[in-house]
């Protein structure tokens, strides 16, 4: 099971780690493993780097896209898929500053929708050690 954080960063931090988002990541890794000593430094830093997301806008965009889907399913502040034909089982939730997804393997389908909706998320995998421009992944469609 692996756990995506999703960040929707502010435009001058995406146009300077554009070509580098190993320095982007690292950043946002220190913040996620930061020392409770730290917490008001890396908060500070946190909400330099990224935007507050919309919320409730995001959660209404995709029961919309999704709600006639027969592998989806909401329940409270979840949205999940539950795709047998491809093997997928993704729980999607949104918080007031980032998206957790997390899936039974490296990809969901909620990437496409989260692309559609705004195409400069940042994705991490903090466990794994692994992160992405959204936009940039090779199997969106």
């Amino acid at each position: 099971m692996r756990k995506y954080y999703v960040f929707r960063i502010r435009k001058e931090f995406i146009q300077l780690y554009k070509e580098n988002p190993g320095y982007l990541f690292d950043n946002l890794k220190r913040i996620f493993y930061t020392d409770k000593k730290y917490l008001q430094y890396s908060f500070n830093l946190y909400n330099q780097i990224t935007e507050k997301l919309e919320r409730n806008q995001l959660d209404r965009y995709l029961y919309i896209k999704l709600h006639n889907k027969m592998f989806y399913l909401k329940k409270d502040n979840q949205h999940i898929i539950n795709n047998l034909y491809k093997d997928e089982i993704s729980i999607l939730e949104v918080k007031n500053s980032y998206v957790v997804i997390e899936v039974n393997n490296n990809y969901s389908m909620f990437f496409e929708f989260l692309n559609s909706y705004y195409p400069d998320y940042f994705v991490c995998d903090f466990h794994n050690i692994d992160y992405f421009w959204l936009k940039n992944m090779k199997t969106l469609v």
